[in-house]
């Protein structure tokens, strides 16, 4: 049970970067998110280049 108190003592001394990592955590993943939702309009078919290997001049060194 010593472990409970040792934990509430280390959050209460650590409490203003547990509340940073916390917003920083909610920030990525809400920005994470908006980024994904947006993406998902614009999802058109991928360009494809097809170019074969007899046309592409060969390099010299």
């Amino acid at each position: 049970m010593d472990w409970v108190y040792r934990l509430r003592d280390w959050c209460i001394f650590y409490k203003q970067e547990i509340g940073l990592v916390i917003i920083i955590i909610f920030t990525a993943t809400l920005s994470f998110a908006l980024g994904y939702l947006a993406n998902r309009e614009f999802t058109n078919v991928p360009i494809v280049i097809e170019q074969h290997s007899s046309s592409i001049p060969a390099s010299t060194p």
